[in-house]
């Protein structure tokens, strides 16, 4: 069956006729309600409004406008900030003096060559005073010794020259009355090869008016600085110390002054024509100064160990004679020694006493006073009798 009879057979089955008639038609209408506006002119009325705000701004800003008065200025709140030029920093302050010290003292002991010592010193204002030059030989080789001084001033700002004519090194009251602030003196040697600084001594004055000496030797003192107070000030002992010390340093009894014990290196206190035991009982300020004291003998006599801890590098102690029975009362001063001997002595100790002694590396000890002495060998002590 095609197409054209199926709907045939379809219009058949329902009718011909349409199922919606005119008069379905006229009663749908006339029931349907009616959905007018009740305010047909709202829509004009809000038009008009709209279009009375949106004219009525730009005539209001017209007939507002002076349009023949000049632009004013902007107030200071609206211009733009104007950036402010910092003040110039101030200068460094001046350094202290013990600071420009320690600069010093870094730059000598760091094994300088010259030119590095000679910016350091035109960073202070250093001028050179004195010169001095000598010759020296030895192995066959020929070396020029040279001496110079130096002193920084406060008030020379430019290192040219000095106003400083005093003698070198220079006195306390050199310092006091400002002359001087820093005294420099260096010692260099110099060959074809090389220059080596040898010595360095500094002068100041401490914060508390003490006239301090500092002094660096490259061959002595662990390449540091030693440092004594008021080096010029006599030293008051007793006799038989100065008399000792005297003879170490040669020079009379009555001229030792602290820079003597600054440099003393051994030191010899014979007191065997006393009857007793001769005990050191002196000021600890100048065991302190003893900073190159390296060898110490004591013939019945006796330095007790709160003294002798103030000596820094001693390496090397002899008793003699009636002095000590064990080291009890010396041990906390002998605690850098790597050399003992006892063997002529009143030691009785035993070798635990010994072996408190930390540094200590040969021991000189009678093996019928100490008979566990090999106690301290297996501790890697050389015992020696």
């Amino acid at each position: 069956m095609d197409h054209q009879q199926i709907k045939e057979a379809i219009n058949r089955q329902i009718g011909e006729d349409p199922l919606f008639t005119d008069k379905d038609k006229e009663r749908f209408y006339k029931n349907k309600p009616n959905r007018r506006q009740r305010f047909p002119a709202a829509p004009k009325i809000v038009t008009v409004l709209l279009a009375f705000f949106v004219l009525s701004g730009p005539f209001y800003t017209f007939i507002k406008t002076d349009w023949f008065e000049q632009p004013s200025s902007p107030t200071q709140e609206e211009k733009e900030p104007v950036e402010e030029t910092p003040p110039a920093p101030d200068p460094d302050p001046e350094e202290p003096t013990h600071v420009k010290v320690e600069k010093l003292k870094e730059v000598i002991t760091s094994i300088p060559s010259k030119s590095k010592v000679k910016v350091a010193i035109d960073r202070f204002h250093g001028v050179e005073v004195e010169f001095e030059q000598s010759t020296k030989t030895e192995n066959g080789n020929e070396y020029h010794l040279l001496e110079s001084y130096y002193v920084f001033d406060r008030h020379n700002e430019t290192g040219d020259s000095s106003a400083y004519i005093g003698p070198m090194p220079p006195t306390k009251d050199d310092f006091k009355r400002g002359d001087v602030e820093i005294s420099l003196k260096l010692d260099w040697i110099e060959s074809e090869s090389h220059n080596l600084l040898r010595e360095a001594t500094l002068l100041y004055l401490s914060e508390e008016g003490d006239l301090i000496e500092e002094n660096y030797s490259r061959s002595a003192y662990h390449g540091k600085f030693i440092k004594v107070k008021n080096p010029n000030e006599p030293v008051v002992m007793d006799d038989l110390i100065l008399r000792s010390i005297a003879r170490s340093v040669g020079k009379e009894p009555d001229n030792i002054t602290k820079r003597d014990l600054l440099y003393l290196e051994e030191l010899t206190i014979n007191a065997s024509h006393l009857s007793g035991i001769y005990e050191v009982d002196e000021d600890i300020e100048y065991f302190k100064a003893m900073q190159s004291l390296f060898v110490l003998k004591l013939n019945q006599a006796i330095i007790p160990g709160e003294l002798l801890k103030e000596v820094p590098y001693l390496d090397q102690a002899t008793f003699i004679g009636p002095t000590v029975d064990d080291l009890s009362r010396v041990k906390e001063g002998l605690q850098t020694i790597t050399y003992l001997n006892l063997i002529n002595s009143s030691f009785r100790g035993t070798a635990e006493d010994i072996l408190e002694l930390k540094s200590l590396n040969i021991v000189r000890v009678d093996p019928a006073v100490v008979p566990n002495y090999e106690d301290l060998q297996f501790e890697g002590m050389d015992v020696r009798w």
